[in-house]
């Protein structure tokens, strides 16, 4: 008989690595509820948009495409889109060039005082920090009453409308371009570039221009994206701003909802997926640049 070797018993099985517990953990439960309440509203608009009528039973009747069509072919909502897009565009790029102009340079300053040890652009950076934050303190009625009053009640003879819309909308988007290329610059490490740049001589205005902002394109893509999606679904200042001069996308969608709700979900449903076609250009595009 073999004798057993050291430290194992001759009668026990050698112990098999225990199986993973299959349970749901709470941050699926999280996840899984999220979902939940995102994609059942959604489909429920896609159904009701999708029908003629829905409410006899738990469930939709008579499927038809008849309300897109009749959304589509519409010349107000196609004149709502076109108003929407293009003020929307010029909200956004606004946004993109005065944030870009504020975020970059204070960023990298940032980063070369944590590398020299100084604070010399610490109080810049905790004023855009501050700047950004105050979109989300106050509400966005109180912006379009203040701006009635200043720029429609006292200056409205001096300034067009659409431009005061532009003027007003685009500081609300400050915080989506902000945030995205600080976090942008600080994965980048923008400080080593800059310094590397300066070992071979080369100035910061030309690592910036050649290094830098080319690095920064999906950033840049990415956070004028976000700004163009809040700009077009923005629905509190164009309602009060533009309500009697210019109907845009979102007032239209709520005045359709109390004529025909059927067409306004359809609507509703043409929108998210117009959106979702663009994002989903948008991020092929950036794929291609990274």
């Amino acid at each position: 008989m073999s004798a057993a070797a050291p430290g194992h018993s001759p009668d026990r099985a050698p112990s098999r690595p225990r199986l993973r517990s299959l349970r749901p953990t709470f941050p699926g439960l999280a996840l899984a509820a999220l979902l939940i309440v995102v994609l059942v509203p959604m489909l429920a608009l896609l159904l009701y948009g999708a029908s003629t009528r829905w409410d006899r039973h738990w469930w939709p009747e008579e499927p038809t495409l008849r309300w897109m069509a009749e959304a589509a072919l519409d010349p107000r909502v196609q004149g709502a889109v076109l108003r929407t897009a293009v003020l929307a565009l010029a909200s956004a790029a606004l946004a993109l060039v005065c944030g870009a102009m504020a975020t970059i340079p204070a960023a990298i300053a940032a980063q070369l005082d944590a590398v020299d040890g100084t604070a010399r652009t610490a109080r810049l950076t905790r004023l855009l920090d501050l700047l950004a934050l105050l979109p989300f303190a106050i509400a966005p009625v109180v912006i379009a009453i203040s701006a009635l009053e200043l720029f429609v009640g006292q200056w409205g003879g001096w300034l067009p409308l659409p431009l005061v819309y532009v003027a007003v909308v685009a500081p609300t988007l400050f915080p989506l371009v902000h945030k995205t290329l600080q976090s942008a610059l600080a994965q980048l490490q923008a400080a080593a570039l800059i310094e590397a740049g300066r070992t071979l001589g080369a100035s910061d205005g030309h690592t910036l221009r050649r290094v830098l902002l080319p690095m920064l394109a999906p950033a840049l893509l990415a956070a004028f994206l976000l700004a163009w999606v809040t700009a077009a679904m923005e629905f509190a200042i164009a309602n009060l701003l533009l309500g009697g001069q210019l109907e845009l996308l979102q007032p239209l969608m709520n005045s359709l909802r109390n004529a025909n709700g059927h067409q306004a979900a359809a609507l509703m449903v043409m929108t998210f997926a117009g959106v979702g076609a663009v994002v989903v250009a948008i991020s092929r595009l950036s794929r291609r640049w990274t």
